[in-house]
């Protein structure tokens, strides 16, 4: 019998799946789409979380590669990562072909 062990783009896919699995972390993407060079205190504000707590979800999505990170001498503003996302999309896509 054949072993089978996921490709480096599966452990990715995986990664940022994984990332998206919490509710808030998935809010929390939507609101950095709508108002790109957010910082954390804006997101502490909006969903009424504490700071660190926003900043592990943050971290989370840094990690999956889904947002990033610039900062502005003491400030850090984040965006999403468009190809991250686009590239997630065509891996996702790949599933298409045996649910039709």
């Amino acid at each position: 019998m054949e072993t089978i062990l996921p490709t480096a783009e599966e452990e990715r896919a995986a990664q940022m799946l994984h990332a998206l699995g919490s509710p808030v972390r998935v809010a929390i993407v939507h609101y950095i789409v709508e108002h790109p060079g957010c910082i954390c205190n804006d997101l502490v504000l909006r969903f009424g979380r504490a700071q660190a707590t926003i900043s592990q979800h943050l971290a989370v999505l840094r990690h999956a590669g889904l947002i990033e990170r610039e900062h502005d001498g003491h400030t850090a503003s984040y965006a999403v990562d468009r190809a991250a996302f686009g590239w997630l999309v065509e891996e996702l896509q790949r599933f298409r072909p045996g649910l039709e």
